[in-house]
């Protein structure tokens, strides 16, 4: 814990250092972009507004590519909590048991939406440097910037297709087209989109050649794609681990339920058997976040 806060201290004093750091509400924050050999800087407005808890469950619902609105999720979810409670306390008639099956059916859950988000921003990820492709190459023939915005929306599939969407809707009923690029790059959180919405808003004040912009945007992007495909490689066996470390309890528990269902049998009826299931429950949560974090590696 010392350790992580010690990191965390320097982390930030680093950020500072850097100009990376947040600023509070009402300030404002100088942007920089080197542009043919000359530095380009802009001051943007710097506000953050705290998201109520409907607005993030819903951003959540979109990031994850739900068509279902947050009721309907929610009402889907509670079922299936409210079955899995049931059933295990049919088999059991052990509350703890119960409440470790609903925290077990939450968990899962979580972790699915979790991977649906990675799948879809990685997709977008991928379809992000195609489109900079083909909108450099709109603006090349003499496209406007909303144009090759819209020929993205029109020529790509989701999940790139709806953002640009709403970005167009948004620049025709009046708000501005940085405005609205920032809008999406913070709903997405994509440090991707992020970028490029800040070099278009640099070059939209500054002025400068946006089809080469998003040419050495869309470099930029293609070269972290190939340096994250070589940490999947690298953390490859420690994921595989992993999945082997997790699923090993629950075969094993299967093979004995199978081959002697007494010797299981202890850990249903008695108490001391019901707080070792629990215990083993939290034991696998509390690994499987011990080795995410050993393989995960930022840069």
């Amino acid at each position: 814990v010392v350790r992580a806060m010690r990191r965390s201290k320097r982390a930030k004093g680093l950020e500072h250092r850097l100009g990376l750091s947040d600023s509070p509400d009402g300030q404002t924050r100088e942007l920089r972009l080197w542009q043919e050999g000359q530095e380009a800087t802009t001051t943007v407005p710097v506000t953050r507004l705290k998201a109520s808890l409907t607005r993030r469950v819903d951003q959540l619902r979109r990031d994850a590519g739900w068509e279902a609105p947050v009721p309907t999720l929610l009402l889907g979810l509670a079922g299936t909590i409210g079955l899995a409670v049931a059933t295990v306390l049919f088999m059991s008639k052990s509350m703890l048991l119960a409440g470790v099956a609903a925290g077990l059916v939450i968990t899962v859950t979580y972790l699915y939406t979790m991977f649906r988000i990675g799948r879809r921003l990685s997709v977008f990820e991928r379809q992000l440097v195609d489109a900079l492709g083909l909108a450099a190459r709109s603006l090349r023939a003499g496209h406007p910037l909303l144009g090759a915005f819209q020929l993205i929306a029109d020529d790509l599939d989701d999940p790139i297709k709806t953002i640009f969407v709403e970005i167009c809707q948004q620049q025709e009923m009046g708000v501005g087209l940085d405005v609205a690029l920032k809008k999406a790059s913070d709903d997405l959180h994509s440090p991707d989109m992020k970028l490029f919405a800040t070099s278009v808003g640099i070059q939209l004040r500054s002025g400068g050649n946006l089809a080469d912009m998003m040419d050495r945007v869309s470099l930029v992007i293609r070269e972290r794609i190939r340096l994250s495909r070589r940490v999947r490689v690298l953390t490859a066996q420690t994921q595989f681990s992993k999945w082997v470390l997790l699923g090993l309890p629950f075969v094993l528990f299967l093979l004995l339920s199978i081959i002697r269902p007494t010797y299981i049998e202890t850990l249903y009826v008695t108490q001391n058997g019901r707080y070792l299931l629990a215990a083993a429950g939290l034991g696998l949560l509390m690994g499987a976040w011990v080795m995410n974090r050993m393989a995960k590696i930022t840069w």
